[in-house]
C-alpha cells in the first residue's frame, strides 16, 4: 500500500504494528489522534516525505527512488538511527543474550555451548559496529550538514567500503534453532529467541538500507558540493593577489608593484606565486586573458596598451 502526506497515521499502524517503531526511532508521539501524516511531520518537524520513505520499507518495501532530500534532512535520519541503537543494545539484544543464557544453562551439550558462544560475539561485533557509527561516521556527517569545517581525511566513502552487512549472522542463529539444535524446551524459550531473531533482523535490514540507499548517496551529494565549493575557494585571488595582478598587467616591475601598495619586494614575489598557483597559469599574457575573462580588467582598457610580452611570471 502506498500512503500519501493525506492519509491517517493511525490508519498506517492499524495496517502494520510495526510503524510504531518507526515513529518511536523518530521521535514522534504514538497518540495520534486522527491527524494525517502532514499535520504529524508539521508538528514534529520531519519532511513528510522521508517520513513516508520510511514507512514504505517498515511495509516491506525497497526505496528504488529516493527523494529528493536534503541538509535539513541529514539529521533527523541520524537521529533515526540513532535511536535506533538504544533500541538494539538496550532492549533487543539484551533479551536475546538472556534466552541463549537460559537455553546454556538447561543445557550442557557442545552445540548449545558454541550458539552461546556465537550469539555473545555477535553482539558484542554489533556493539563495536554501532560505536564507530555514534563516534566516528554520525559527527561527521553532522557537521556537514551544518556546513562545519570537516576531517579532511575522512570521508562517506571510507564508511561505504567497510560497512558490512551486520544482519547476516542472525539468519545462521536461525537456521541452527529452527533446524539442528534439540534441547530440553519447557518454557517456549526457541519460540521467544526466534521472535526476537526475526524481529531484529527484521529492523536491522531496514537500518542497513536506510544507510546504505539513502543516507550515503545523501552525504555523498553534499560532499561533492563542499568539495567543489572548496576547489572554487581556492582558486579565488585575494584582494591584495587582484591589485598585484592588475599592476603586473600595466608593466610594473615587482619593486614598483611594492612602491605602489606600500608592501615589500618579497610580499609582492609571494603574491605572484600564489597568483600562479591558484590559477594554473605562469605567463603574464595567460593571465592577463585570465583577468578579462574575470571581470579583474576591463578588455577596453588594454586597447591603448601593448599585450604583455610571453614571459613567465
Amino acid at each position: 500500500m502506498t500512503y500519501k502526506e493525506d492519509t491517517h497515521i493511525s490508519d498506517i499502524i492499524a495496517g502494520n504494528y510495526n510503524q510504531v517503531l518507526l515513529m518511536e526511532h523518530l521521535g514522534m508521539p504514538l497518540i495520534v489522534q486522527r491527524k494525517t501524516v502532514k499535520e504529524i511531520c508539521a508538528e514534529n518537524n520531519i519532511n513528510p516525505n522521508l517520513y513516508l520513505a520510511f514507512a514504505e520499507l517498515y511495509n516491506g518495501m525497497e526505496v528504488v527512488h529516493v527523494p529528493d532530500f536534503n541538509k535539513n534532512d541529514i539529521n533527523c535520519i541520524l537521529n533515526y538511527l540513532k535511536n535506533c541503537h538504544k533500541y538494539y543494545l538496550n532492549e533487543k539484544t539484551p533479551r536475546i543474550k538472556d534466552y541463549v543464557k537460559q537455553i546454556s544453562e538447561s543445557n550442557h551439550s557442545s552445540g548449545i555451548k558454541l550458539l552461546n558462544d556465537f550469539v555473545n560475539s555477535y553482539i558484542e561485533e554489533l556493539n563495536e559496529h554501532f560505536e564507530y557509527e555514534n563516534d566516528i561516521v554520525f559527527p561527521y556527517i553532522s557537521a556537514l550538514s551544518q556546513n562545519q569545517t570537516l576531517d579532511s581525511s575522512y570521508s562517506v566513502t571510507i564508511y561505504k567500503q567497510h560497512h558490512n552487512n551486520i544482519d547476516e549472522s542472525l539468519s545462521d542463529v536461525k537456521e541452527l534453532l529452527i533446524k539442528y539444535l534439540n534441547f530440553t524446551d519447557k518454557e517456549n524459550i526457541r519460540r521467544k529467541l526466534l521472535s526476537c531473531l526475526f524481529e531484529l533482523e527484521y529492523e536491522l535490514k531496514i537500518h542497513s538500507h536506510i544507510e546504505d540507499n539513502i543516507l550515503i548517496p545523501l552525504v555523498e551529494k553534499y560532499e561533492h558540493i563542499e568539495h567543489t565549493q572548496k576547489e572554487k575557494s581556492d582558486n579565488i585571488l585575494s584582494k591584495r593577489e587582484i591589485d598585484v595582478l592588475k599592476y603586473l598587467i600595466e608593466g610594473l616591475s615587482n619593486k614598483e608593484v611594492a612602491e605602489k601598495l606600500f608592501l615589500s619586494t618579497h610580499t609582492v614575489v609571494s603574491h605572484r606565486k600564489n597568483i600562479c598557483e591558484k590559477t594554473g597559469i605562469k605567463s603574464l599574457p595567460g593571465l592577463t586573458i585570465y583577468a578579462i575573462l574575470n571581470g579583474i580588467i576591463n578588455i577596453d582598457s588594454l586597447e591603448e596598451k601593448q599585450m604583455p610580452n610571453a614571459t613567465t611570471i
